[in-house]
């Protein structure tokens, strides 16, 4: 039986969620504060890569957090703030910092993404319009032995069907795959079945898929209270009026957390901050490229490149710091032949939502029997876009979850 459903957030989450619903004839509005695809969506590296299915969390990174506090442009930067939700937040994340956490969450995300690829193509035979290309991901580092131990580390991924290479490239060879890469890179990899898009151009077709299907989008409607009726969610108080529904989803990002404490719910998540910029170079690359030592995306859009990275742990703030993008900057140039001199275009920054174990959060909220989260997808909210919200869509519809829903569950924080 087809119900009213609210999706709160405009981002590719929620856009994806609302397009599975509006597609099997529910009655879907999408409500964001701000415009479609305003936030970590708007000027990420459009990477959709399940192959980077691995949590942020792993051995090592919490010792390197730490010694981060000092250097603002780390690309990994904790800056210090003593709130309890952050000393909290921080303290899971470090016990979450080790080998068995971090391979088990690689297998669990690479699974929920295993059909991300083939349900990219069906949006586009379905008529959703975006930018996509299918040029696969080039992985480098300035050393060789860092390349190899790159491919290695992905050898798991084998069974989820990636076709990786027995070796990796080194000198010329990666450069005649590679012409945009500088001398000082070692060595470097493809995983051919890898894609990218332009994301303001997803999350803009994914909301004129929603509205052809009968749905409504209300850009600029602010939720700022929410009814609670026992163990059901009432109607949503926006800025641009009151919203009744049968069901309501929570999948804003960064901006989770706050909206679930309107309903006394407790979602724990930090805001990871990620900056990016443009170029125009005189060569393109011909495929976007992973610079693994300096954790920098780049990828080929159209007539620019954009350089996406940095991990700022410093709250809901959206204040772009020139520093960051220096650093990334800095971190670049070394893997870049011939960096234009020209001023950098597009600067920008967006927060990213960080669950403590890295994981994405998906599936019913604690005590809610009608209302529903999706979020906490750090880096991969395009690449996991269209598997999260097929899953979550049919747990709202039915009532049971897919299995491979079950390890996302916010239930799993207490």
């Amino acid at each position: 039986m087809a119900s009213s459903i609210a999706v709160v957030g405009g981002g590719a989450i929620g856009l994806a969620t609302a397009y599975y619903l509006a597609k099997e004839g529910h009655d879907v509005v999408v409500v964001e504060a701000r415009r479609i695809g305003s936030g970590a969506s708007w000027g990420n590296a459009g990477w959709l890569v399940p192959s980077l299915a691995g949590p942020v969390p792993a051995k090592g990174l919490a010792a390197y957090t730490l010694r981060s506090l000092g250097k603002p442009d780390s690309p990994v930067y904790l800056r210090p703030r003593l709130t309890p939700a952050l000393v909290s937040w921080a303290w899971h994340f470090w016990r979450n910092c080790n080998d068995a956490d971090h391979y088990r969450g690689l297998h669990e995300t690479a699974r929920l993404g295993s059909n991300t690829h083939d349900l990219f193509d069906q949006l586009k035979a379905d008529g959703v319009e975006f930018q996509m290309w299918k040029d696969g991901l080039l992985f480098v580092s300035l050393d060789a032995a860092g390349a190899e131990a790159e491919l290695e580390y992905l050898q798991p991924l084998g069974e989820y069907g990636y076709d990786l290479p027995g070796d990796i490239l080194r000198g010329d060879a990666l450069r005649a795959e590679e012409p945009f890469l500088s001398n000082g890179v070692g060595g470097g990899f493809v995983i051919g079945e890898e894609r990218h898009v332009v994301p303001a151009s997803l999350t803009r077709g994914l909301a004129d898929a929603v509205e052809r299907l009968g749905g409504r989008v209300l850009e600029g409607a602010e939720v700022t209270a929410i009814d609670r009726r026992g163990r059901r969610v009432g109607a949503l108080h926006t800025t641009a009026g009151l919203l009744d529904a049968d069901q309501v989803i929570l999948a804003a990002g960064a901006w989770t957390t706050p909206l679930a404490r309107l309903l006394g719910a407790r979602i724990p998540m930090q805001a990871g901050k990620g900056y990016s910029f443009s170029i125009k170079p005189d060569l393109m690359p011909r495929r976007p490229i992973y610079l693994g030592d300096a954790k920098v995306g780049v990828t080929p859009m159209g007539d620019r490149v954009r350089f996406a990275g940095t991990m700022e742990i410093s709250g809901i703030d959206l204040g772009l710091n020139p520093r960051r993008i220096r650093a990334i900057v800095a971190g670049s140039r070394r893997f870049v032949a011939d960096w234009p001199s020209q001023a950098l275009q597009e600067p920008w920054a967006g927060l990213r939502p960080m669950a403590p174990d890295g994981q994405p959060i998906i599936g019913r909220v604690p005590g809610f029997d009608n209302a529903f989260v999706s979020t906490g997808h750090a880096m991969l909210g395009v690449t996991l876009a269209p598997s999260s919200g097929l899953a979550l869509a049919e747990l709202v519809a039915t009532g049971t979850a897919p299995g491979v829903l079950r390890p996302f569950d916010p239930a799993r924080f207490g």
